[in-house]
């Protein structure tokens, strides 16, 4: 099969076996890659591609699914619970491109006007100091990420799966953006070639 897409104007294409090649590079479990849909690894393969985002970096949130969710510092998984969705899981998984995301989440609407207030109080002192920039720095970039870690809600772009005999069968990667519609019909059109049973496994 001859997979494509087009993003951000440019073309991508690939065909199945080198995605089965792509896939390769990355993991060497024949029973986890036998989980993965063919929609999986276009995915991948795009994301990497057009948008600097690592394989490794999505891996890396299957890896944590796999092991049961050990604390990661990232969303935990979560079931869809409205149509089209509904009954499918989806995984957040991290990379640097969505740091600035997770530091407006974590200050909200004012929370660097707030900081800049408490740090730069003219009652404890008239000038501003190099330490009240270094502290301003610090606080509006490593304490909202050390939050948000320590809360497990580092969130990014998601992994789509499916669960079924206990066992994680992962579909798509998508973003928030994208639409359940969307997201829904390329699972839909794409991955009961990979899982036939698939939507027998859905409420």
């Amino acid at each position: 099969m001859l997979w494509k897409a087009l993003t951000q104007g440019e073309e991508v294409t690939a065909t199945s076996e080198q995605l089965r090649s792509f896939s390769e590079l990355y993991i060497s479990d024949r029973e986890l890659t036998s989980r993965m849909s063919e929609l999986f690894w276009f995915d991948c393969f795009v994301i990497d591609r057009c948008y600097g985002v690592s394989v490794r970096e999505i891996l890396d949130s299957v890896e944590n699914l796999e092991a049961g969710e050990p604390h990661s510092g990232i969303k935990p998984a979560t079931q869809f619970k409205n149509l089209p969705l509904k009954g499918l899981w989806h995984k957040h998984f991290f990379s640097a491109q969505f740091l600035m995301l997770n530091i407006a989440n974590a200050l909200g609407k004012n929370g660097v006007q707030k900081l800049v207030t408490e740090i730069f109080d003219e009652k404890q002192s008239p000038t501003i100091t190099q330490e009240m920039i270094d502290e301003l720095a610090h606080r509006v970039t490593h304490e909202p990420v050390e939050a948000r870690d320590n809360d497990g809600k580092i969130t990014g772009e998601w992994i789509i799966f499916a669960k079924n005999g206990g066992k994680n069968y992962y579909l798509s990667v998508n973003t928030h953006a994208a639409g359940d519609q969307f997201i829904y019909d390329r699972i839909a059109e794409h991955c009961i070639r990979d899982f036939p049973d698939l939507l027998s496994w859905l409420p």
